[in-house]
């Protein structure tokens, strides 16, 4: 062997022995994390593991490579996001020794009971651990004290799971991920691959749409006698309701978003509260009420939801109720829906003589912050730099209030009828005659499906069609002073049994035009059940009637984009 070879096959020897305190380090330390497929962007508490799996966390493994002393050595474990539960106990506050949390001692009351931050599972080398883990507020880890051997020789592996985790997801966005490091690399611990992992991997809306409409499956709404197609209720200002029922759909914005209180667990323990979400119904009238029930409709997607809202009722001084959920599916997209019914009668003082909307908005449940101030001062940690410490508190977990929606629930319209009259002329020799029944007097009587009576004024509005030029608008309001033709009242109104009639020039007159017509007319008789005949005629030899066309109410079935593509005038 030459010199040469002699002093390469030296250097080598020289280098490997250099290298051995790093590569031969005795256990090496990977992290496996379970995955929480998808949480709620709004989730203060949101699982950092797999949901509904008892021991889920972060997995640990300590890989032997060579028996050799251990020194005791601190795992982190960094969240990316503010922890938002804690350890159970308070042993062992200071690791062994090393300082490294942002305070030394956690409360004893107020944690997370049924599902604490802990150490589960810890066996082989990790077997003689103290399992008390330490929160560090400041830099947003859970701290784990490795065990050393004093001067024993260690030939194990191991692992352990950190289990109980739960971060603030708001302002986070895209899969999570947790880090891991050692305080030193020295003391026979190494930190292999993978050190890092996903533990969520997206955040969602909790609810993805909010609007009127039915479960999969559903054609009709399920709590109303012969079922009724989804649609807004609408109230006449007369206290007559005209549609009593509708429903909503709250759409889940990822499969494993909605959780029961023990999906919402990894200790196999519920929780205290489901996914829940609570409804805000605004602009309720007094003397108004709402009876509201769920409903999962038919389809296969749909086959686990099960769900209860409380109250069932809601007033103008009860607004808010609240979705619980008691049956999920973790790998399924739901779809639930909530029937309402406007109760009826309407009690006679039922504040419904202005036009408006009762409209509903739909949040994540309960509101809060997952902080308790009263926990933390009564644990002496407000004003030390230490407020801010999570807790349980009675509502676990809690969501940050996003309202989603308005959407309408109830119309409250005008107690009128609205009536085309789509051709008219004044064209001498022709003229037209135009006939209102006030039909809201007839023999059915009101408990048997009868109309209330009422009289009103009736607006007229007329579009002319100019030889040459163009179309022109004008109107005409019956009053005291205005009342062409026979059969109004005094006052300008048709009382309930009469008929108006009245030719079409005389109404030209009373409106202050002059000359010819030739258009449509607009009609809108200010009480309910008003028809309508027009005749145009030359008084002679040549007559022509036919029906007043009736609308549906536009401010609840508008024109623009009607059902069916076209616009129904049978109402």
């Amino acid at each position: 062997m030459t010199l040469k070879s002699r002093l390469a096959g030296l250097v080598t020897m020289l280098v490997v022995f250099a290298m051995v305190p790093s590569v031969f380090a005795q256990v090496q330390i990977t992290i496996i994390p379970d995955l929480d497929n998808g949480d709620i962007n709004t989730n203060n508490n949101a699982l950092a593991a797999t949901p509904n799996a008892n021991g889920s966390g972060v997995l640990v493994v300590g890989s032997l490579i060579a028996s050799a002393p251990l020194t005791a050595t601190v795992l982190r474990i960094a969240y990316p996001g503010p922890i938002m539960s804690l350890p159970l106990g308070t042993t062992n506050c200071t690791l062994g020794g090393f300082t490294t949390g942002s305070f030394q001692c956690l409360p004893t009351t107020g944690v997370p009971a049924t599902d604490p931050i802990r150490i589960q599972g810890n066996s082989g080398v990790f077997a003689t651990m103290n399992t008390q883990p330490l929160l560090n507020t400041t830099n947003q880890r859970i701290e784990i004290l490795l065990p050393g051997t004093a001067g024993a020789t260690n030939s194990s592996s191991g692992s352990f799971r950190l289990v109980g985790v739960r971060i603030n997801a708001n302002g986070l966005t895209g899969a999570q991920t947790v880090t891991a490091s050692l305080n030193t690399s020295v003391n026979d611990y190494l930190l292999g691959s993978p050190s890092t992992g996903t533990v969520i991997n997206s955040l969602n809306a909790g609810v993805a749409a909010f609007a009127i409409g039915l479960a999969p499956g559903n054609t009709t709404i399920g709590n109303v006698t012969g079922g009724n197609p989804a649609g807004t209720a609408t109230i006449f200002t007369n206290g007559n309701v005209a549609r009593a029922a509708g429903a909503f759909i709250v759409t889940e914005g990822c499969s494993s978003c909605w959780r029961t209180a023990a999906q919402n667990s990894n200790s196999g323990v519920a929780v205290d509260n489901s996914t829940q979400i609570r409804v805000t119904f605004n602009g309720i009238p007094s003397g108004v009420t709402l009876n509201l029930g769920t409903n999962t409709g038919t389809a296969s997607s749909n086959s686990s939801l099960a769900a209860t809202i409380s109250p069932t009722t809601v007033t103008a001084a009860t607004n808010t109720a609240v979705i619980n959920f008691t049956g999920t599916s973790l790998t399924n997209i739901e779809t639930l829906e909530v029937d309402y019914t406007v109760a009826t009668p309407l009690s006679t003082t039922a504040a419904v003589t202005t036009p408006g909307t009762i409209t509903a908005t739909a949040t994540m449940y309960p509101i809060g912050t997952g902080i308790d101030s009263t926990l933390n001062t009564a644990n002496g940690l407000n004003g030390t730099g230490l407020s801010g410490v999570p807790a349980e508190a009675g509502s676990y977990p809690t969501f940050t209030d996003l309202e989603v929606g308005p959407i309408t629930l109830v119309n409250i319209v005008p107690a009128n009828t609205t009536m085309l009259m789509p051709y008219a002329i004044t064209l001498p020799p022709y003229d037209t005659g135009l006939a209102i029944a006030n039909t809201t007097a007839d023999p059915f009587g009101a408990g048997t499906g009868g109309a209330t009576k009422a009289s009103g004024t009736i607006t007229l509005t007329f579009w002319n069609t100019p030889a040459t030029g163009a179309p022109t608008s004008f109107s005409l309001t019956t009053s005291s002073t205005i009342r062409p033709g026979g059969g109004l009242a005094s006052d300008g109104t048709l009382p309930a049994g009469a008929v108006w009639t009245v030719l079409l020039s005389q109404l030209l007159t009373a409106a202050g035009q002059t000359g010819n017509f030739t258009g449509y007319v607009f009609i809108q008789a200010n009480f309910l059940d008003a028809h309508g005949t027009a005749t145009i005629s030359d008084f002679k030899t040549y007559s022509l009637t036919a029906n007043v066309l009736v609308l549906p109410p536009p401010a609840t079935t508008p024109r623009t984009g009607p059902s069916g593509g076209a616009e129904q005038l049978h109402f």
